[in-house]
């Protein structure tokens, strides 16, 4: 129930998100001097008013006007970066049903920092340290990221990921008995990445995530395996 209401929560924050400035009519204004105008448009009739980016408001009669069309907005401060340092910070549950050996459903929470190179469009290559916080374990992932945008136009960049490397295992043993250990890691998906400045921006994402872990009692040695849907929220830049 939980994880059911945390994935509805993300879905709704998702398109949410990607709805935003879809309620301001973002046009071209043709005048009939030769001039174009782009803005927001406030007011068709009995004048033309449009407020521009620097928030400044301009108008004009109806006519001076040839005519009127609807444009996609495109935020001036938005820079496509094509290459160089990007940085990741990403946290989020790791949902769906798994229970250890004991019988305790272990429900994580994954905190994640990734820092490499952008080398263009679709390859971005970078290492990734986190926190996996399951009930019963907790690891320390170490994994290489890598990363690629799908469009690279707008404000709102749909990206994919790849993540494979190792999980630390960071349990305390409070039984002498008991040795945690910890074993391969993966993880796969996609996200969006919601630009507001420059290449700052916001990231949401969603995919599969795999961890393997040991446990070792009176010196039988058993395998655990996590199966998750992670979700994601966080920033780049």
């Amino acid at each position: 129930m939980k994880n059911s209401l945390t994935l509805t929560l993300l879905l709704i924050l998702f398109f949410t998100t990607c709805t935003l400035g879809q309620k301001n009519r973002y046009v071209r204004v043709f005048l009939k001097n030769g001039s174009i105008m782009k803005g927001v448009l406030l007011e068709e009739q009995p004048t033309v008013r449009l407020e521009m980016f620097d928030k400044s408001i301009l108008t004009f009669q109806t006519d001076e006007v040839e005519k009127i069309e609807n444009e996609k907005y495109i935020n001036p401060n938005i820079r496509y970066k094509q290459k160089g340092f990007v940085h990741y910070t990403e946290l989020g549950p790791l949902a769906m049903s798994n229970r250890a050996s004991n019988g305790v459903t272990t429900s994580a929470f994954s905190f994640q920092t990734t820092n490499g190179y952008k080398f263009n469009q679709w390859l971005y290559t970078g290492l990734g340290l986190g926190a996996d916080l399951y009930a019963v374990q907790t690891f320390v992932p170490v994994v290489l990221s890598i990363r690629g945008d799908l469009l690279r136009t707008g404000d709102k960049l749909p990206f994919y990921f790849i993540e494979g490397g190792h999980g630390f295992n960071a349990t305390s043993n409070d039984v002498d008995s008991v040795r945690f250990g910890g074993g391969p890691t993966m993880a796969a998906g996609i996200g969006l990445k919601i630009l507001f400045s420059n290449n700052t921006g916001f990231t949401i994402s969603a995919g599969y995530r795999f961890q393997r872990s040991s446990v070792q009692q009176t010196g039988i040695e058993t395998k655990e395996d996590f199966n998750r849907l992670t979700l994601r929220a966080g920033f780049s830049f």
